[in-house]
């Protein structure tokens, strides 16, 4: 995606692959969110292998909300081709992807423009491309709900149960409420906050694990995933910093 978006892309792309350049991104990592790579790459090892785990073991239809240029559905799709795959996102981004992947099977393969931030989940939109409500659906929203307001998460929790046959599942992340009432990672420097604040992307909903239990009621949690589990998943970096304050959620209905 990054050679096919635009020239500052390639460069940018053709940069990271440098040698030279992992000093200058550890750099940017201590001054801004220490650990935060680490957390970034098995946050995305721990949610691929949740998501094939649900397709290894006969779901048919998966559904990412929200995920950007993330390319995880695309993976999926590669790999079990008789699965349904759906992504609801900005149509922006979606063109992107479709210019950067043309050997996508728009039948098996469907992009849903939806901005969250702005409308509820377009339900009709979502049933009118092949979803199936009756069959199980494994849900994903990587990074997204942290980024909307309390309302419109509920909203959405209400929203993808009444879409969802028993046996489906979902996994989401969160950030965990904090003693000093901010929302931000644990090692968030205030450059961060106001690089975010600047992108008018700022973190406005967390919760508690106690309180999620209650909240995405008749979802039934299965488990967390803090950092000390994510770590556990590359026992050679135990010596590596690791970003805490986002959590991993499964959840089934």
């Amino acid at each position: 995606m990054l050679e096919t978006h635009s020239f500052q892309t390639r460069l940018f792309l053709k940069i990271l692959r440098q040698a030279w350049f992992r000093p200058i991104a550890k750099l940017i990592e201590r001054i801004t969110i220490p650990g935060i790579l680490l957390h970034y790459a098995l946050r995305k090892k721990n949610i691929s292998q949740l998501a094939r785990a649900a397709l290894v073991h006969g779901t048919k239809q998966l559904v990412v909300i929200g995920p950007g240029f993330d390319p995880l559905s695309l993976e999926l799709h590669r790999e079990f081709r008789t699965a349904q795959f759906w992504e609801i996102d900005h149509p922006a981004t979606q063109g992107h992807k479709t210019r950067a992947f043309p050997e996508i099977d728009h039948q098996l393969f469907h992009f849903i423009a939806n901005n969250l931030s702005s409308t509820a989940l377009d339900k009709n939109a979502l049933r009118n491309s092949g979803f199936d409500s009756a069959q199980p659906t494994f849900w994903i929203a990587e990074g997204l709900l942290m980024y909307l307001q309390p309302d419109i998460v509920s909203r959405l929790m209400i929203t993808l149960k009444e879409l969802s046959a028993p046996g489906s599942q979902f996994v989401f992340t969160f950030m965990e409420k904090q003693s000093n009432g901010r929302i931000r990672f644990h090692s968030q420097r205030k450059l961060v906050d106001w690089w975010l604040s600047r992108r008018g992307e700022p973190f406005v909903w967390e919760t508690t694990r106690h309180e999620l239990v209650e909240s995405v009621r008749p979802w039934r949690i299965l488990r967390f995933f803090n950092h000390d589990d994510l770590r556990e998943m590359e026992l050679e970096l135990t010596d590596k910093p690791i970003a805490r304050g986002e959590v991993i959620c499964l959840a089934e209905i």
